[in-house]
């Protein structure tokens, strides 16, 4: 069985997505809309994808059993909305929408449809990450007492200067739901339930629109772990992206201070029996045969790809995957308690 699928988006959708789902055999992209653009008119081109600028046409033409989208979050919903109240599967982007009520209403539509619904949260895809998570619940560093995420780069449009939706909190841009909404998926993914936030975040004058660029959050979590967490999206002197887990039997290195946002993570292991470095994803990728050729240009489409296979079987057999909707909801309301912390801290100021 091949699952017909339509794509929106022609930023990330067309140079991520689209290759992404392209991989699979059970799978067939039947066209993908975006701007009319020259770029997207020769990438389509090349790969003989048929183009639309207008998303319902598509979705009305094409009759696809699912859509990918990759648009501005404030707009994701309406088209997801369409797409499940059409009976069409969804894989969607984060964050899911700008407000938790929208992501309920998304969650609720698509469990009452039973239609495949899945979220891009990438990091978990790593090969490192996987291996951490399996440490951790093999209690390699023992029982996790705290844990330091560090998260410091400078993001391609305060860098240019580029006034757009990704600085705009409004339309769901802003570094705390643009970015620090993977810190919230992947901390739950591996250590739990986060019980309470105290967070505070600022914006860098780098920022056009004003949203926040710097977070600073403590976290404490229904297991009795705490956590703080430092991201800067404005950072023009480094790029780190750190955890470090503090076990009752030793500690945890998660470590990647390259430009790559998933290539050349390390993971590196101190407790009473075992100092040691795992190698680099590259290698494990390379390994498991999700290598980019010619046409899979972007390093993330290795991180899209093991979830977009998910999804493509939970169109194929109606077996749940994640991570799903239910997650894009629980990211939507810890935003929001976050949003809630940073409000009631500068009142008391």
């Amino acid at each position: 069985m091949s699952t017909k699928i339509a794509i929106v988006g022609s930023g990330f959708g067309m140079y991520c997505l689209l290759p992404a789902f392209r991989t699979f055999k059970e799978c067939q992209v039947v066209g993908i809309c975006g701007k009319n653009s020259e770029r997207m008119r020769n990438y389509c081109e090349k790969l003989d994808v048929k183009r639309y600028t207008d998303w319902k046409e598509m979705l009305q033409i094409e009759k696809p059993d699912a859509v990918a989208i990759a648009v501005i979050p404030k707009h994701q919903f309406e088209i997801a909305k369409y797409a499940l109240e059409n009976k069409i599967a969804v894989f969607a982007e984060k964050p899911l929408t700008t407000d938790t009520k929208s992501s309920l209403e998304l969650n609720e539509l698509a469990k009452k449809n039973k239609l495949a619904n899945m979220i891009d949260f990438e990091f978990t895809e790593i090969p490192e990450w996987i291996e951490a998570k399996k440490e951790i619940e093999n209690g390699l560093i023992g029982k996790i007492i705290h844990v330091n995420v560090d998260w410091t780069f400078l993001s391609y449009d305060l860098r240019n200067h580029i006034k757009s939706w990704k600085t705009d909190v409004e339309q769901g841009g802003g570094a705390l739901s643009l970015v620090f909404s993977h810190t919230f998926y992947y901390l739950e993914n591996i250590l739990g339930r986060i019980k309470d936030i105290e967070c505070k975040f600022t914006s860098s004058e780098k920022s056009l629109n004003n949203g926040d660029t710097t977070i600073d959050m403590k976290i404490s979590f229904e297991n009795g772990c705490t956590g703080n967490a430092h991201l800067d999206i404005a950072d023009t002197k480094q790029h780190n992206h750190s955890l470090i887990f503090e076990g009752d039997q030793g500690t945890m290195i998660l470590k990647n201070s390259s430009k790559d946002l998933v290539d050349n993570f390390e993971l590196a292991v101190n407790n009473k029996e075992t100092q040691k470095i795992k190698k680099t994803n590259s290698k494990i990728w390379k390994e498991k045969k999700i290598i980019i050729n010619n046409e899979l240009q972007d390093p993330r489409v290795k991180a899209i790809v093991p979830i977009a296979e998910r999804f493509i079987k939970w169109c194929n057999s109606g077996v749940a995957a994640k991570p799903d909707f239910q997650d894009g909801l629980r990211v939507q309301e810890l935003i929001e308690l976050a949003r809630i912390s940073n409000s009631r801290l500068n009142m008391n100021k």
